[in-house]
């Protein structure tokens, strides 16, 4: 996931050291969104996720909350065939 190479990657000491703990322990990753979702229900896990997955999947399950703010900031866009109404 691109969460992964964000923390691999950084340079900024926190996301270091969240790495190192990661990298240590495998068992902390998940294939994908679902996967984290459920470990989190399940309880004593904490799945960091993209910010529009994560709004989407808290404002569908109450037993889900978003704590903290965003680690950096990406914007979308959307291409569609020249004249294409939408």
């Amino acid at each position: 996931m691109v969460f992964v190479f964000f923390v691999k990657d950084s340079k900024i000491e926190t996301y270091q050291k969240m790495w190192r703990f990661m990298e240590n322990r495998p068992s902390v990753f998940v294939s994908d969104y679902e996967e984290g979702i459920k470990r989190v229900l399940e309880g004593n896990y904490a799945f960091l996720m993209e910010s529009t997955i994560l709004d989407y999947s808290v404002q569908r399950d109450c037993n889900l909350t978003q704590v903290g703010g965003l680690l950096d900031s990406k914007g979308y866009g959307i291409a569609t065939p020249m004249g294409e109404i939408f």
